[in-house]
């Protein structure tokens, strides 16, 4: 594995979701997707939509599933099907636990933005998603999205090799933060990339990365005349599987099972 480090990633991943969205003639296409499914035990039968309707597995990894697959809890909710990973209350200074030697701070994830010091106080979640996993990323409350920050980096895996070999892991990978106002005070939801996640779309701004990786990259930073959100709403899709960190200024679990490392489904109560 430690052949990946000269590997360049950015390319590969851009190259790969070509191939994962390029149409394919139906019965193959089929074929194809079921052949996934069964590999990756996914039950495709709670999609929105029949398998021989999906020309591409870039397609079906990106599936809508039926609502009443996953129904809402109330106020603060879970905003993607996954793993969590960890779960840290934060202070001020404190290093975020990654692998021991491998921590990072808050300020590292969110590049030093303005917003960091009202989240130090704060609660942090970071959630896993699989090739298994449907791939959009939602609200987790409700409220007004009042600035987008897209900071470029690298596109390391997100899997436990990178976990115990890439200092500062997620601080150093491709990000997109959403900055929503809600009643409990400001939540952010950090979109990772990773490799063969060689794009994340936001759904409420016209934003997808990694569309021109041979370009030039920097921070940018777009403060919103506040768009209105609800919990649940879609707020970006990842092209392939990667990692989602939530960051609430006040709030705290409902349950203790929500500090473990557990298998957690979009809708349900935080």
């Amino acid at each position: 594995m430690s052949l990946i480090r000269y590997l360049p990633l950015s390319y590969i991943s851009w190259f790969l979701g070509l191939l994962a969205n390029l149409p394919l003639p139906q019965p193959l296409a089929e074929w194809t997707i079921r052949v996934f499914a069964w590999f990756y035990g996914i039950d495709h039968t709670t999609a929105t939509r029949p398998v021989n309707e999906f020309r591409s597995i870039g397609e079906f990894f990106t599936r809508d599933l039926r609502p009443e697959e996953r129904p809402l809890g109330d106020r603060f909710i879970c905003p993607v099907d996954g793993k969590l990973r960890s779960y840290h209350e934060l202070s001020p200074g404190m290093l975020i636990s990654q692998v021991k030697g491998r921590d990072y701070s808050l300020e590292q994830l969110l590049a030093g933005d303005s917003f960091t010091s009202r989240l130090e106080r704060g609660a942090l979640w970071n959630m896993y998603l699989s090739p298994s996993d449907a791939h959009h990323i939602f609200a987790p409350a409700g409220g007004m999205i009042v600035r987008t920050v897209h900071i470029p980096g690298k596109l390391w895996p997100v899997n436990d090799w990178a976990l115990n070999s890439v200092d500062y892991l997620f601080a150093v990978n491709e990000r997109v933060v959403t900055f929503i106002e809600t009643q409990d005070g400001l939540v952010a939801v950090v979109m990772i990339g990773a490799t063969n996640v060689g794009r994340i779309a936001l759904h409420y701004a016209p934003l997808e990365t990694n569309m021109r990786p041979w370009e030039p990259k920097s921070v940018k930073v777009v403060d919103h005349p506040s768009i209105p959100v609800v919990a649940g709403d879609k707020l970006g899709t990842f092209k392939m599987g990667s990692s989602v960190i939530v960051i609430a200024e006040n709030l705290r679990p409902s349950s203790a099972a929500l500090r473990d490392s557990r298998s957690v489904k979009y809708g349900e109560q935080l």
